[in-house]
C-alpha cells in the first residue's frame, strides 16, 4: 500500500490566502497524478489556515517563524508524524507531497526575504522564492527524528513558482512516487 500525505490547500484551494486559489476546490493536476499511480490521500492540516484564518495576506517565512507559530507547527507535526509513524509500521510506502514556494508547506522551496514586513508585494517571477523548506516541513521532518523514523520522500506542486509547467510537475511528481 501507498499513502501520500498531501498539503491541506492541494485538497482545499479555498483554505489559500486571497487571490492564491488557483482553481475551485480540488487542485487536480496533482490529486489526479496521485488517484492514477494508485496511492492512497491524506490531508495534513494548513498551519497558516489554523493560525491566521481565511482573511490573510500572502507572507513569507519571517513574518510567520515566530515563538506562537513556531509551537503552532509542531504541535500540527506531532499529529503528522503520528500518522506517518502508523503507515510506515504497517510498511506501507510514504511520500509527502508539499507545495513549493510556500513559507509552511514548502519541501524544496520557501520563501524568504528577510526586509518584509506587512502586505508583501513582489513583480512576476518572484524573488522571494529560496532554496530550503516550510515551517511545517521542517517540524515534521524533527517530529518524525524524534521517532527515530526516517523522512519520507518529497514531491512539490509548483503552481506558484516561476516557470511552472504542468507536464514538467506531473513528471517530478511521478519520479517521487515510482522511486521505490
Amino acid at each position: 500500500m501507498s499513502v501520500a500525505f498531501v498539503a491541506h490547500c492541494l485538497l482545499n484551494q479555498n483554505s489559500k490566502v486571497g487571490d492564491g486559489a488557483h482553481c475551485a476546490g480540488v487542485y487536480s493536476p496533482v490529486i489526479d497524478t496521485l488517484r492514477d499511480k494508485g496511492w492512497r490521500i491524506e490531508q495534513m492540516p494548513c498551519p497558516e489556515l489554523a493560525f491566521t484564518g481565511l482573511n490573510r495576506f500572502w507572507a513569507v517565512r519571517e513574518q510567520l517563524d515566530t515563538a506562537a507559530y513556531r509551537r503552532h507547527c509542531a504541535r500540527l507535526a506531532e499529529a503528522v508524524a503520528a500518522a506517518i509513524s502508523v503507515r510506515v509500521g504497517q510498511g506501507e510506502d510514504v511520500v509527502l507531497v508539499g507545495v513549493e514556494g510556500s513559507p509552511s508547506m514548502g519541501v524544496t522551496v520557501t520563501s524568504s526575504d528577510p526586509l518584509r514586513g506587512g502586505r508583501p508585494e513582489w513583480p512576476d517571477g518572484t524573488a522571494e522564492h529560496t532554496s530550503g523548506e516550510g515551517i511545517l516541513v521542517e517540524e515534521i521532518r524533527a517530529a518524525l527524528a524524534r521517532r527515530g523514523i526516517n523522512f519520507p520522500r518529497v514531491a512539490g506542486e509548483t503552481h506558484a513558482l516561476a516557470g511552472h509547467d504542468e507536464a514538467s510537475q506531473r513528471m517530478g511528481i511521478e519520479s517521487v512516487l515510482d522511486a521505490t
